[in-house]
């Protein structure tokens, strides 16, 4: 087991005195070399229509979430029609880095993509780089990350939030594969030499679906923040207590009023962190970079819609939940993820779940966040890659 992988409780007698840094957009890590793109995309994809109710304010979302999405009852409709075979063009938002000093290495990509409520600095954060800095790690082990704003947030291009949906946001990662295997959009000097899928949460859903229709598109996959037995998109409805984000927020203006977010740092922790394994300050400034997700991408995570069964994908893949995941597992993962995981993954060469000990879903938020990191390492290490 990772040294890290288990913190020391006397770090929860250290008091936090350090506060991060809000604006941390052009963040370099150490020894990296990083550039920034905006990648066109063409996006070919299945789509489900929004036929439900749509609202301008907070009165008209609650009633909707509390009423229409949070019952249970047998047939009770989807807010979703028949799905129709769609195609769009969009810009996509992404940042490459690579070793300094190429090594063995540095030809294997990772590419990352976020979850709901984040942009693309959930791998990035100039926060106590040290602590919780993915992108940052994954250069001290050589290796060279991809990752990117997913459409909708940060600043990809912005669609409505009663059309943005899981199907569309696998269709551009299908995309942003191809374009690194043609080794586009990166600091290479030849394609790379292997890709591996790292999502979280909702990015890690999108990395499922893609192997379950591409299987040959990723050479490993590591899936975080990620469960299918208490996961449900009524939990998040209920337990964020969310809002409308055009109101919450001017900054978040530009979007319409399908796009939801938190409504303050309490309600964030209370989803995206487990006490007393975070900092005050850290969960400050996830609140503050917070970006807002699309009703549509979160309905669309319905078990009736979403094809998971991944079983033709032949490369290693590695699940990792915290402990107290809320919104994954209903508060609680070890023995939730193997079995619902394997059937889905009865082809993969050396498929393993593992649970991060006492964090909740902001797994790289934590403070054994590197305990973690050095799961997924050590794992890509043992199979190869």
């Amino acid at each position: 087991m990772h040294p890290h992988t288990l913190f020391p409780l006397l770090l929860f007698l250290i008091p936090t005195v350090t506060s991060c840094p809000i604006d941390n957009d052009c963040y370099i890590p150490p020894g990296a070399s990083c550039k920034n793109f905006m990648i066109p995309v063409t996006t070919a994809s299945d789509n489900y229509a929004w036929v439900g109710p749509k609202w301008n304010d907070d009165f008209g979302f609650i009633d909707f979430a509390s009423v229409a999405s949070s019952r249970t009852d047998a047939g009770f409709p989807l807010p979703l029609g028949a799905p129709v075979s769609q195609t769009a063009k969009y810009m996509i938002g992404a940042t490459f880095c690579t070793p300094a000093l190429a090594g063995k290495n540095s030809g294997k990509v990772l590419l990352a993509t976020h979850g709901l409520g984040f942009d693309r600095t959930y791998w990035n954060p100039g926060c106590k780089p040290d602590q919780y800095n993915f992108v940052q790690y994954a250069i001290n082990e050589g290796y060279s990350v991809f990752f990117y704003d997913r459409l909708g947030v940060g600043v990809s291009d912005k669609i409505s939030g009663w059309l943005n949906q899981i199907n569309i946001q696998v269709s551009v990662l299908s995309q942003l594969i191809a374009s690194l295997r043609a080794n586009q959009n990166t600091l290479l000097p030849k394609a790379p030499e292997s890709i591996t899928l790292v999502g979280h949460s909702f990015g890690s859903y999108m990395i499922n679906a893609l192997l379950a229709i591409e299987p040959s598109a990723a050479d490993a996959a590591i899936m975080t923040g990620y469960g299918l037995v208490g996961a449900d998109a009524r939990i998040v409805l209920e337990g964020f207590g969310p809002r409308v984000a055009n109101i919450q927020s001017q900054k978040f203006s530009a979007f319409d009023a399908g796009y939801i977010t938190t409504r303050d740092v309490i309600s964030n922790i209370n989803n995206f962190f487990k006490a007393p394994a975070y900092e005050h300050d850290v969960a400050v400034f996830s609140e503050a970079t917070k970006q807002p997700f699309a009703v549509s991408e979160l309905v669309s995570l319905t078990s009736s819609l979403l094809k998971l069964n991944a079983k033709d994908y032949k490369g290693p893949a590695l699940v990792i939940s915290g402990e107290f995941d809320y919104i994954v597992c209903g508060g609680y993962c070890p023995g939730e993820l193997s079995a619902s995981f394997n059937p889905l993954f009865t082809g993969s060469k050396g498929f393993e779940t593992y649970v991060q000990p006492a964090v909740g879903h902001g797994l790289n938020f934590h403070k054994n966040a590197t305990g973690a990191f050095g799961v997924i390492f050590e794992y890509l290490g043992k199979n190869g890659i």
